[in-house]
């Protein structure tokens, strides 16, 4: 049976498996001692990835549901510095993080009191929906190459199905 409700579909989506990779999945078993690690040719971290998906997804929230929201300088605000680390305790503040917003996005997709159709004025116009969707794409995009990279370094667990 279809679906009718587009804000199920979008839950769904959301929260549910999808073509996609999921956070979870890439960072599964990940090697605490390689969050800093850098890929041959690539300038950022494992933990630069993660904490550019959170700050663009927290950026991307905040644009359509806060007027008074001003997001980061492009390119360097959505990026941490070049030689920043983190520990364990950051890695693992940086994915709770991205969960955390992911989670305040479906809640306001399912909000009925919000049109996440319309316009909102505040965000140049653009809908909820269209950011959700936004979101969705660029975090697939990044824990893609999250994952290539891990490939690339070999740094998947040796008993991991694929």
């Amino acid at each position: 049976m279809m679906e009718r409700d587009p804000r199920a579909v979008i839950h769904q989506v959301f929260t549910g498996e999808s073509a996609h990779m999921s956070l979870d999945e890439a960072v599964a078993g990940f090697p605490m001692a390689q969050i800093n690690a850098k890929a041959p040719h690539i300038p950022y971290s494992f933990w630069h990835l993660l904490e550019h998906i959170r700050i663009a997804q927290w950026d991307l929230l905040e644009y359509v549901r806060n007027p008074e929201h001003v997001s980061p300088g492009w390119p360097e605000g959505y990026w941490p510095a070049p030689d920043a680390t983190t520990d364990a305790a950051g890695w693992k503040r940086t994915i709770a993080a991205i969960k955390k917003d992911l989670a305040r996005m479906d809640q306001l997709l399912a909000d009925r009191e919000v049109d996440i159709f319309a316009p909102v004025p505040f965000a140049n116009d653009k809908s909820v929906v269209r950011c959700a969707f936004l979101v969705l794409d660029h975090n697939a995009y990044h824990l893609g190459e999250l994952a290539i990279l891990r490939q690339v370094m070999q740094l998947w667990p040796k008993n991991r199905k694929r």
